[in-house]
This record gives structure tokens, sequence and C-alpha cells, in this order.
């Protein structure tokens, strides 16, 4: 039976690839590695991969990380690396490294695959771009529908501003949603600081003066959540907020704090105030609204409530689910 080489067991694999030395000096380069790049083998074996094409892969991380896979026994796992290369215009490669060797021999070499991943990247970065475009425009259009319902809370007879403020109120919370969307680099998360801190910004401009004495301050972990949790948290942040500043600060002077943290395995946000406490009769508190319960149960979370001389702490308590990449 003709034996089988290695040259040959390397060209019937499909994605480019080559076999280095510790030194990084190619040993073989794939039938389709030679092709994509429109190289010979002659103008690659015997040469470091650092001075192939025109110096593309000189990539010091990736150098370093190819360094460490022989004497650290690491392996390599889809390193992108974006570039021009000759001939082939603009190309992103996902990069997969591994060790190497025989058992009969002390000889030790790297095994590199290089995937072409241009047009699956492209087409993220162009859904990116759509979505945070969408998500853009959902923010205009729901700040033109939070200007006219400030229009008409102007004209409102005294009875109806209550409903018309907390109706601003929940349209500017969902409208930071979007904004923080429209700008996030991961689209589908949505980083917890900046959400609070948006939604925080919507309510005084809504409901307090700018000489107001009551402050309002955030206390967030950097944690992102799932953009899908987003609208029922924001709105259960947004409701508390609102009823401990109508409620909870009678002379006018307060400090309202909201915090988002993990806590014994769970995630758990707290809207606490240092206000005058709830009325024992649960009278205009508002607490208890069936929009908080609502939201609290459709993202599987558990609500507690502690209020005396000291003010009051909402504590609710959340699945790890509602984290992003969970």
């Amino acid at each position: 039976m003709e034996a089988i080489s290695v040259d040959d067991i390397v060209d019937t694999i499909r994605d480019p690839l080559v076999i280095l030395e510790s030194d990084m000096t190619v040993v073989t380069a794939s039938r389709a590695f030679l092709r994509l790049f429109d190289a010979s083998a002659d103008e690659v074996v015997g040469r470091s991969m650092r001075d192939l094409g025109e110096g593309q892969w000189d990539v010091t991380a990736l150098t370093r990380l190819l360094d460490r896979v022989v004497p650290d026994n690491k392996t390599i796992d889809g390193f992108l690396l974006e570039d021009d290369f000759p001939g082939l215009g603009r190309r992103i490669f996902k990069i997969n490294a591994r060790k190497i060797f025989r058992p009969d021999s002390d000889v030790t070499r790297l095994l590199v695959i290089f995937e072409d991943v241009t047009d699956a990247i492209s087409l993220d970065r162009h859904r990116d771009m759509l979505a945070s475009e969408l998500a853009h425009r959902i923010k205009n259009n729901l700040q033109v529908i939070s200007a006219f319902v400030a229009f008409e809370l102007r004209r409102a007879a005294e009875p109806c501003r209550e409903g018309y403020r907390a109706m601003h109120t929940r349209i500017g919370a969902v409208a930071e949603l979007y904004d923080v969307i429209a700008h996030s680099s991961e689209l589908g998360s949505v980083s917890m600081p900046d959400y609070l801190d948006g939604i925080v910004r919507s309510i005084r401009s809504s409901l307090l003066a700018e000489d107001t004495g009551i402050q309002i301050q955030v206390e967030a972990e950097p944690l992102s959540i799932q953009s899908d949790q987003a609208v029922p948290l924001g709105l259960i942040v947004n409701e508390l907020s609102t009823n401990a500043i109508k409620h909870a600060f009678p002379a006018g002077k307060g400090v309202l704090t909201i915090e988002f943290r993990r806590r014994d395995g769970q995630v758990v946000m707290t809207v606490h105030d240092n206000g005058v406490g709830m009325n024992p009769a649960g009278e205009g508190s508002g607490l208890g609204s069936r929009f908080v319960e609502a939201f609290v149960k459709q993202i599987g979370g558990t609500m507690a409530v502690g209020s005396g001389s000291n003010g009051t702490t909402v504590t609710v308590r959340l699945p790890n689910s509602v984290l992003a990449g969970s």
C-alpha cells in the first residue's frame, strides 16, 4: 500500500492551513492556503509566518498567542484578524491553532487553520447597523409622543395632570431603553448603569424642578441585561421612583437611591428612599400597584417592601437569566 504523506492529508482539508515550527517557520502550507493567497509553496515554506504576504500576519496580539501554543500547551479558538490582503481586499479571518506532535518523535509543531468569515461578520455588522438605526427611530418617535403628552399636561385640568405625568415618565423610561440600544456596541444587551442613568434623567426632567431638594442617585454594577427584559425592569424603576418622589418627601428634600447588583447568587435591584416611610394604611404609596406586581411577575422575580421612620426600601430579586449571556 502506498504511504500517505502529511502533505496529502493537509491538502484534503478545505480550510486554508499551515503547519509551523515553534519559531513560526512554515513547514507545510495546504493547497487551499496557497490558492487563496495566490502564492507558491516555494514562496511560503521555510519562511516565518510573520513575513508572509505584506505583513498581515505580523500582529502583536496574534504573535503572542501563537508563541504560547507550544510551551504552554495553549489553544487559539476564534481569533479574528481583519486586514487588507493583496488580491483579496478587505477580509476577516478566524484563526484557530493547536499544538501537534507525533508519539514517536520529539518534534512539536503548530497547526494553524484560517477560516474566511468576512461575509458572516459583514452580515452581522449590517444587521447591527439596521437594528441601531431602528432603535434610534423608535426613540425619536417616543420622544415625539412624549412631547405631545407634555403639551397636553400643560393644558389639562388639575384632576387629569397626575395621569399625564405618569404617562410622560413611562414613555420616557421606554425611550431611554432604545437610546441605550442605539448607542450600544453589543446589540441585544442593555447596560444597566447607562439605562438607569437615562431613566433618572427622564424622571428628573418630568417630575423635579431645577432647584429641587430631592436627589436621585444610581449605584449599579457594570452588568448588562437581555433587551427583552429591559422594558419591564425600566418601568418597575420608573413606577417605584415616581411613587417615592410623590409620597416620601413631603418637605421636598431627601435622597432616592437605585441599586442594581449581584448578591447571593441572584440579581437584586433596590429602590430606597430616606423619606417619611409608608402610610400604615398603604394609602397613596402606590407600591402595591398592579403595574409593578405584573412587571415583577413577568420577569420571574419577587418583591419585598420594608418601611419605617428611616424611609422605604423596595427589593426586587431577579433570576440570573435576566443577564445578557446567561
